[in-house]
């Protein structure tokens, strides 16, 4: 196994074991008593360091794979040492597309009552199908927006952010990958692998008439999703670490 093979292996098993580690401290800290002070203190101490190591998590392996020097020699522990300069700034970005998301959700909500009212206010010449059909054309639009657009703009930058910071200059150049027909195909792809298919394995309910089977049988469905999901992560940012550094030649600083 080559070095780059050897690294994404093992930032496959890194985010493999730490997702499930930090879902297992939220579900543990969702239990947590509050009755008494010192309850309330401690369960603010874990929540801070659930936030700290998921925050890490993140910024060290968008931050090692967007650095070439990172992926051919499989230096993880630099990777993750150099992305904690960098944790604030991928938390501001972070914040900034979970605005965003919101907004756009905030606005689906309202697609039916905007179909009803384009219908109404437009000039004849831009009317087109039914109301109905303008909804659901606004809609799939937002749906694009959310799910698509949204997520492929924000990563590259994303992963920029978390290697190096807020560099503008950077941050711009790395929008350049979106140029590129190959780098929407492989996000297309893999949002594709990692969304649908664990969606459909967990919600797919087999005819089962034994009580345990179903148990083993959903406990199974809902690891393989869990292994197909971080799988689908990894390899995307991979994907787009690896294609945002060729659009942006300025080395990277590092620590």
């Amino acid at each position: 196994m080559s070095a780059k093979h050897s690294g994404v292996a093992k930032l496959w098993l890194l985010n493999l074991v730490g997702n499930a580690g930090l879902l297992a401290a939220v579900y543990f800290w969702l239990l947590m008593p509050d009755a008494h002070g010192w309850q309330v203190a401690g369960s603010g101490v874990i929540a801070i360091v659930v936030v700290f190591f998921g925050l890490w998590l993140r910024t060290g392996t968008f931050a090692y794979f967007r650095v070439a020097e990172f992926r051919d020699n499989a230096t993880v522990w630099r990777a993750f040492r150099h992305a904690l300069r960098h944790m604030v700034a991928l938390a501001v970005w972070a914040i900034f597309l979970v605005a965003i998301v919101l907004v756009l959700i905030f606005i689906r909500r309202h697609a039916p009552q905007f179909g009803v009212w384009f219908w109404q206010k437009s000039p004849s010449f831009l009317r087109f199908g039914s109301p109905r059909q303008v909804f659901h054309v606004a809609d799939w639009l937002l749906w694009f927006l959310l799910w698509v657009l949204a997520p492929a703009v924000w990563l590259p930058i994303a992963t920029t952010v978390a290697a190096a910071g807020f560099r503008l200059r950077s941050m711009a150049r790395s929008l350049r990958a979106l140029r590129r027909p190959a780098y929407w195909l492989w996000f297309c792809a893999l949002m594709l692998v990692g969304a649908y298919v664990p969606y459909r394995l967990v919600w797919w309910i087999p005819d089962l008439s034994d009580l345990r089977k179903q148990a083993w049988s959903m406990g199974l469905r809902f690891f393989l999703a869990y292994v197909i999901l971080i799988t689908a992560f990894v390899a995307l940012l991979l994907v787009v670490g690896s294609r945002t550094e060729k659009e942006d030649p300025e080395p990277i600083e590092l620590g």
